[in-house]
């Protein structure tokens, strides 16, 4: 299989900036200012995000599209958007939101320390992208939005305001976890494959582009082929081989959509070693060739 060290054209990418607040690496704004940052014309361009990204509803009601899926959101609506997904604002007239933009540094397991019991347990892993919020959460969620973004409004710069700002961030996931947890708990159950899926899933998030084999994560895991497949049937209704497979097949999807990579570049990025060996892997999994997938897609 050949390296991918040399990333084909990429999409492209929003990444946490705001020098003000880089050291907290969170920001609350409302749909209006955003557009007001933003112009439209760049708004509405696909964009691959490198951050957390909390999108509330709180008036009218808009499309946003994240990973080929438009989802319809009323007022109360909640979207959850991770780092890696690919989003597309349609904005319109009478829509407002709260925002909330995380850099990825600004939580705990995702900087240079270890995991921890209290951040295992806002399982990120499991939050449905797009839910509807009841009222009274939805108020609750607003109040607590409200003052952490008049705290970042008043941010002095120090340690210790850095601390405030980050553990009222927590608050705010712990506080969505809580409804996510139930929703989880009501829909899919756990069941006995979970944990073990979960860390399938996690490990493949950082190794599909190089690594298409079902053996080495099995390897790396410490499981039989037949112990992760049983897990991801349990959960997705797929083989793991199946998920590994869907991983790639949404990467290349992704890029033939929104990015101007050639397919043979795309090829390389995803770890073909041959463009011809993508282009049979792609038609078997998507049932278009890419090239017919981005014909499609080239109206939108």
């Amino acid at each position: 299989m050949a390296t991918n060290t040399v990333e084909a054209t990429p999409l492209r990418k929003t990444r946490f900036e705001n020098r003000k607040l880089n050291s907290i690496g969170v920001e609350v704004l409302s749909f209006s200012d955003l557009k007001k940052k933003v112009p439209d014309e760049r708004l509405t361009l696909p964009e691959r995000v490198e951050l957390y990204l909390l999108l509330m509803v709180t008036s009218g009601d808009m499309i946003h599209t994240l990973d080929f899926v438009d989802y319809t959101l009323p007022q109360g609506s909640l979207v959850v958007v991770r780092p890696g997904q690919v989003q597309q604002w349609h904005p319109t007239p009478e829509v407002e939101a709260q925002i909330v933009l995380v850099d990825p540094t600004a939580l705990p397991f995702d900087a240079a320390v270890s995991h921890t019991r209290e951040l295992e347990l806002l399982t990120l892993f499991d939050w449905q992208p797009q839910t509807q919020l009841g009222d009274e959460l939805r108020t609750n969620l607003e109040q607590i939005i409200g003052r952490l973004e008049s705290d970042i409004a008043g941010f002095d710069g120090s340690e210790l305001e850095i601390s405030l700002i980050r553990h009222e961030l927590l608050a705010l996931l712990f506080r969505l976890a809580c409804f996510q947890h139930d929703l989880v708990q009501s829909q899919t159950k756990r069941t006995v494959g979970y944990e073990k899926y979960k860390m399938f899933i996690e490990l493949l998030e950082q190794h599909y582009r190089v690594e298409h084999a079902l053996q080495f994560y099995a390897k790396r895991l410490g499981y039989a082929t037949s112990t992760l497949s049983r897990a991801c049937l349990e959960i997705e209704g797929y083989s793991a081989k199946v998920v590994i497979d869907h991983r790639i097949a949404l990467e290349g999807k992704r890029m033939l959509a929104h990015s101007g990579a050639s397919v043979a570049e795309i090829a390389h990025y995803l770890g073909f070693s041959e463009a011809t060996n993508f282009i049979k892997f792609f038609k078997r999994n998507v049932n278009l060739t890419p090239t017919e997938f981005r014909s499609t897609r080239s109206g939108r």
